[in-house]
């Protein structure tokens, strides 16, 4: 009987160890399958951890262009403020030279405007002055015309008298 019980148990070992044998092979290929998977996903886990590396520093060059636009802005708004500080101070020397135009225009123009009234009163008083010596010319040239013909009416007497002195010489 321990003969059997020998045999019985080296067949029930055998049998275990052919047990153990094909799950240790079923095992086996599961484990082959599951590594290929795992290089799988570790390969693609590296290539998002790539990926989401690329998008970080991209993220980062983005931030120092945001950064650089900033700083860029802030130097374009204080431009523009000293822009239109000098713009104001500009148009305000501009208005200062344009009432200083004005008020020498103003001035001028009163001058001229006062000038104009003495040239136009002496002219006034100049026409006023031919006139009466127009009046004047006009009165005498009647009796002028008058000496004129009585003159010409003496040398005429004259002349014939002057012929016949000539005559006789």
């Amino acid at each position: 009987m321990k003969e059997v019980i020998k045999t019985i148990v080296i067949v029930l070992l055998v049998a275990v160890a052919v047990y153990f044998a094909f799950i240790i092979g079923k095992v086996n290929a599961r484990m082959d399958v599951l590594n290929t998977q795992d290089s799988v996903i570790v390969e693609v886990n590296n290539e998002f951890d790539h990926n989401l590396h690329d998008l970080e520093l991209q993220f980062i060059g983005r931030g120092k262009h945001i950064q650089q636009f900033q700083r860029a802005l802030k130097d374009m708004d204080r431009k523009l403020d000293e822009t239109a500080i000098m713009f104001a101070a500009k148009i305000d020397s501009v208005l200062l030279v344009f009432s200083e135009f004005q008020m020498n225009t103003e001035t001028e123009l009163g001058n001229l405007k006062s000038e104009q009234d003495q040239i136009s009163d002496r002219l006034s008083e100049l026409k006023r002055k031919y006139n009466r010596r127009l009046t004047d010319l006009e009165t005498a040239l009647p009796s002028i015309n008058r000496k004129i013909g009585a003159l010409e009416k003496r040398v005429k007497a004259v002349e014939p008298e002057e012929k016949e002195k000539k005559s006789r010489r």
